[in-house]
C-alpha cells in the first residue's frame, strides 16, 4: 500500500525527545521526589515544528496519582515569546467541570488556586510560575500549547 500523504499529521506517540527542564526546575523536582512527593504521570505526545513542519507547540500529559503529602511544584517562574494556553480537564463523567485537584500557580505576581476544569490563557511575555498542584484526587488531563513552533522559555526570578 502506498504511503498516505497526510499520515504524518496524525501523532500517536512521541517522535522527538522532550527538552529537559531548566536546572532550577529539575532541582526542585529532585528535592520533592527525595521527600516522597511526586506525580505518577504519562507523557502522551508532543507536536511542534520538528515533528510536523510549520506546526505550533502542543504537549499532552495524563496526571494519574499524587504521591506524598506535600504539594508538587514542577515549574519555576518563566515567560515565553509566544502566547501559551493550558487546559486542565477533570475526569468525573458526572461532573466534568470539577477538576478533582487544586492547581496553584502565579500569573505575574498574582497567585491562583483553581479547583475547576479550566483553560488558562497566558499572553506572550507574561511571567508565570511557580506552577504546581496542591492536591490531586483523581486523574487530570493536562494539555499545554502555544503559537510558537517549539517550546522555548526565559527564566524569571521566583
Amino acid at each position: 500500500m502506498p504511503e498516505r500523504k497526510y499520515a504524518k499529521y496524525i501523532i500517536t506517540e512521541n517522535k522527538v525527545p522532550l527538552p529537559p527542564p531548566p536546572p532550577q526546575a529539575l532541582k526542585r523536582m529532585e528535592e520533592q521526589r527525595k521527600a516522597g512527593n511526586y506525580m505518577e504521570s504519562t507523557h502522551m505526545f508532543s507536536l511542534n515544528d520538528a515533528i510536523a513542519k510549520g506546526a505550533f507547540y502542543v504537549d499532552c500529559v495524563w496526571m494519574w496519582e499524587q504521591k506524598g503529602t506535600g504539594g508538587l511544584y514542577t515549574e519555576i517562574a518563566h515567560a515565553h515569546d509566544w502566547d501559551e494556553v493550558w487546559i486542565f480537564a477533570g475526569t468525573d463523567k458526572n461532573n466534568p467541570r470539577e477538576l478533582g485537584a487544586v492547581l496553584d500557580f502565579y500569573l505575574g505576581d498574582e497567585q491562583y488556586l483553581v479547583d475547576k476544569s479550566c483553560i488558562v490563557y497566558i499572553p506572550a511575555g507574561l511571567s508565570h510560575g511557580p506552577c504546581g498542584m496542591k492536591r490531586l484526587d483523581r486523574p487530570v488531563l493536562f494539555i499545554t500549547m502555544g503559537n510558537g513552533t517549539s517550546y522555548t522559555r526565559t527564566a524569571r526570578n521566583e
